[in-house]
C-alpha cells in the first residue's frame, strides 16, 4: 500500500503521517511474519541454479523444540498421573469402603430404633448436647433429624437427634484452571484464579486431562475429615456415602456395633497415614514425596503453555485499521501545521 503522505510533507502533520504510516506497515509487516508456521523463514533463493552447497546449507533441519518440551511435559505428567492412579486406588477407595461399611452399620442400628415411644437407651443424642469428634464425619455439618414419635404427650411430638454425613476421603489437587484447561483467551492469565479440584480416574477434564483429571495441578493432598488441607470445599460438594447417627449406646439397639466402628476408624486413620507419608505433604518428613515431582511437571506444563500462547492465529494489534484511518485522513492530517 502506497504511503498516502509521500507527496504531503511540508507540515509538521504530513511528516508525522508519512512516517506514522511507515512504521504501522513495518510493524504489521513483522507481526503478519509471526503468525506463519515458520516464521522467518530464509527467502527465496535468489539465482537460479546454485551451487549444491549453498542450498543445503539453507535446507538445515530445525529442531522442533515446541514438540520436544510437549513431549517432556507429558513424560513427567504421565509419572504423577500413575501416582495419583495408584493412590486413589491403594488408599482412598479403601479408606471409603471402610466408611461406606460405617455406613451400614448406622443404617441398620437406625432402623433398629423403635419408630413410637423409643426408651431412652435406645435414642440418639439429643440436640442440644455436643456430638463426640470421629474423625470421619463432617463435623461442621452436624445437625438433628427427626427419628421417632412420643405418644404419651397430647398432642403426639417428635422426638429429634443428632446426625451427620460421611463424605468420601479425596485426592485434592491445588490447580490453575486456565493452565490446565489450556486456555489462551486475551486476558488468560496462566497462574490466576488457582483453586482446589478432586482429583480421580473417574473426572474427565479438558486439554491434556480430557481422559481424566489424574496428574493435574500443583501439587496433591489427602483431604478427608481429620485433615481437609485446606479442600473443605470439594469435600463437602461430593455425594455423602450416608450418614452416621450419635447414640449414647449403639451397642444397645445393635450388638457389637461399637467395636466394629472403633476398629473400621482406626484402620482408615492408619490407611490416612500412610497415603500422607506416601504422598509427601510438608508436615511428613519426606522429601521425596510426589510433589516434588508435581512441582516440575508443572514448569514444564508453564513451558508449553507459553509456546502455545505464542501460536497466534491473528495480529496482536489491529494495524490494519490504523493504517485505513491514516489513509482516510491523510488529506486533514497533511493540513495540519502546528
Amino acid at each position: 500500500m502506497a504511503n498516502p503522505f509521500q507527496d504531503k510533507q511540508d507540515t509538521t502533520g504530513g511528516k508525522a503521517g508519512f512516517a506514522a504510516f511507515n512504521e504501522l506497515t513495518s510493524d504489521k509487516a513483522y507481526d503478519d511474519e509471526t503468525l506463519k508456521n515458520n516464521p522467518g523463514a530464509p527467502l527465496p533463493i535468489p539465482v537460479e541454479n546454485p551451487p549444491e552447497e549453498f542450498v543445503d546449507g539453507r535446507q538445515v533441519e530445525r529442531p522442533d523444540y515446541e514438540g520436544q518440551q510437549l513431549q517432556k511435559f507429558k513424560d513427567i505428567k504421565k509419572t504423577c498421573e500413575a501416582m495419583d492412579d495408584i493412590l486413589e486406588r491403594e488408599y482412598i477407595d479403601l479408606i471409603n469402603a471402610k466408611k461406606q461399611q460405617i455406613v451400614g452399620i448406622m443404617t441398620e442400628a437406625f432402623d433398629a430404633i423403635p419408630t413410637s415411644n423409643p426408651p431412652a437407651d435406645k435414642q440418639l443424642i439429643l440436640p442440644g448436647d455436643t456430638a463426640p469428634t470421629t474423625g470421619i464425619v463432617y463435623q461442621a455439618g452436624i445437625s438433628s433429624v427427626s427419628y421417632a414419635t412420643n405418644t404419651t404427650t397430647t398432642p403426639a411430638t417428635e422426638i429429634f437427634g443428632l446426625t451427620g454425613q460421611i463424605f468420601p476421603d479425596i485426592l485434592a489437587a491445588f490447580h490453575y484452571p486456565v493452565l490446565s484447561n489450556g486456555s489462551h483467551g486475551e486476558t488468560d492469565l496462566p497462574l490466576a484464579n488457582g483453586t482446589y479440584i478432586r482429583v480421580s480416574r473417574t473426572i474427565t477434564g479438558s486439554g491434556e486431562y480430557s481422559a481424566s483429571n489424574l496428574g493435574i495441578g500443583q501439587t496433591i493432598y489427602h483431604s478427608g475429615d481429620n485433615d481437609y488441607a485446606g479442600a473443605v470445599g470439594v469435600v463437602t460438594s461430593q455425594t455423602p456415602l450416608g450418614n452416621y447417627y450419635f447414640f449414647s449406646d449403639i451397642d444397645v439397639v445393635r450388638p457389637g456395633s461399637a467395636t466394629s466402628i472403633t476398629a473400621l476408624t482406626s484402620e482408615i486413620n492408619d490407611r490416612r497415614a500412610s497415603l500422607r507419608a506416601r504422598i509427601g505433604l510438608p508436615h511428613v518428613n519426606n522429601p521425596s514425596g510426589i510433589n516434588t515431582l508435581r512441582s516440575t511437571k508443572l514448569r514444564d506444563e508453564l513451558a508449553v503453555w507459553y509456546d502455545e500462547a505464542g501460536n497466534r492465529t491473528k495480529n496482536i494489534q489491529d494495524y490494519q485499521a490504523g493504517l485505513n484511518a491514516l489513509v482516510g485522513n491523510a488529506t486533514s492530517i497533511s493540513e495540519y501545521n502546528g
